[in-house]
């Protein structure tokens, strides 16, 4: 191939890289009209699982508390009784409704979660992960597009409150990534699973067999989205954006969360967007149009200004997408953009090149074909 073609190809691919980066900040920025509530907090039963005392957070334990206040029922699941998450609650909520009890499939969440979906009463059933707050009035927005044409309502969680530079990349990963894509996907009528809070009503839950509708792939929101979507019925994702504080969180931490996420989403059909992410993204686009600049005989001095260009254009597209959000994006959140983009290739490269999936003690990747039995159920 001559080197003119190559610079072609270069070019095509940067502006490709950047098209999308641009489209999906468009398709995801601006949230859908609203539609009509039609519940109130009583319609809610809210499984809420704990593994831990950092699952006990103060925030947490009593946003689920004025929701019971509020008039759901709240339903918090821990696997065994000497939890560390169950001191704290009860510490701070001593009437906390507690459930414990343990299964034996593949997946510890599920095993949790088991007991608090069938014990679950209520018209709606929201799954929410720990730390999330949300309060009854942005809950009963989130369930709003529920009807009989829209069995599954995802509420995708808002980073927010990052107390150390690990924590904000966290959050450059949750907000200014996961999250730009999944809501410019969605926008687009491509099906879509994350966590966050899922909603759906006691019906649907029932005609996907309850918790084993959750069960059915190594990841729970993508199992559900697809047994929901199997029914006949849409899912979508809600326009409410529920926050989840993020403190102080340790970069060995994070790291090893993208990297368990990265290796999941390789077990599942949505695999090659471990490889098409990174290959769109700011790092790699950036390289290629700056080698197809010097291909083309540009001065060097040139393709380090136009690099810089790439790089500031790729921050202002985020930006934009955030503020739409009102998502804040400041220097600390621009230079935590930066770092998530720079790695994003060693990421898919760390999760090609491993299969372990360690998550609560338990390898996912080594476990995930096998079913449990029964969960036994017991009152703390």
């Amino acid at each position: 191939m001559e080197p003119g073609a190559l610079a072609w190809l270069g070019v095509g691919w940067w502006s490709f890289g950047t098209a999308v980066h641009w489209a999906s900040a468009a398709l995801a920025r601006t949230p859908r009209q609203g539609a009509a509530v039609h519940h109130r907090a009583a319609d809610f039963s809210i499984v809420a699982p704990m593994a831990g005392a950092e699952d006990a957070s103060t925030p947490y334990v009593r946003s689920l508390q004025r929701l019971a206040q509020a008039g759901a029922e709240i339903l918090i699941c821990v696997a065994t009784v000497d939890d560390g998450a169950v001191a704290p609650t009860r510490s701070l909520w001593p009437d906390a409704p507690i459930l414990v009890g343990n299964g034996d499939t593949f997946n510890p969440k599920m095993n949790n979660v088991r007991k608090g979906l069938e014990a679950a009463c209520r018209k709606v059933v929201a799954l929410c992960d720990a730390g999330i707050l949300i309060d009854a009035e942005e809950l009963c927005q989130a369930a709003a597009p529920l009807s009989d044409k829209v069995g599954l309502v995802l509420a995708l969680k808002a980073a927010e409150a990052p107390e150390t530079f690990a924590a904000e990349i966290e959050r450059a990963y949750i907000d200014g990534h996961q999250a730009r894509f999944l809501l410019a996907a969605d926008r687009l009528g491509i099906p879509v699973a994350s966590g966050g809070v899922t909603l759906l009503t006691n019906d649907t839950l029932q005609r996907i067999g309850n918790w084993r509708g959750f069960n059915r792939w190594i990841a729970d929101d993508y199992s559900v989205v697809r047994s929901v979507r199997e029914l006949g019925l849409s899912t979508q994702l809600g326009e409410v954006m529920p926050r989840l504080p993020l403190g102080i969180r340790p970069w060995p931490a994070v790291w090893r969360r993208q990297v368990r996420w990265a290796r999941t989403r390789l077990r599942l059909p949505v695999w090659p967007l471990v490889l098409w992410e990174p290959a769109i993204g700011c790092t790699v686009t950036g390289l290629v149009g700056a080698a197809a600049l010097l291909a083309s005989g540009v001065a060097p001095g040139l393709v380090a200004a136009a690099l810089a260009a790439h790089v500031l254009a790729w921050l202002a597209g985020e930006k934009w997408f955030m503020a739409g959000r009102h998502l804040s994006f400041g220097w600390s959140a621009a230079g935590a953009a930066l770092v998530r983009e720079a790695l994003a290739p060693v990421l898919a490269v760390s999760a090609i090149g491993g299969r372990r999936i360690p998550w609560r003690g338990t390898d996912l990747g080594g476990e995930w074909r096998s079913r449990g039995k029964s969960a036994s159920r017991t009152s703390v």
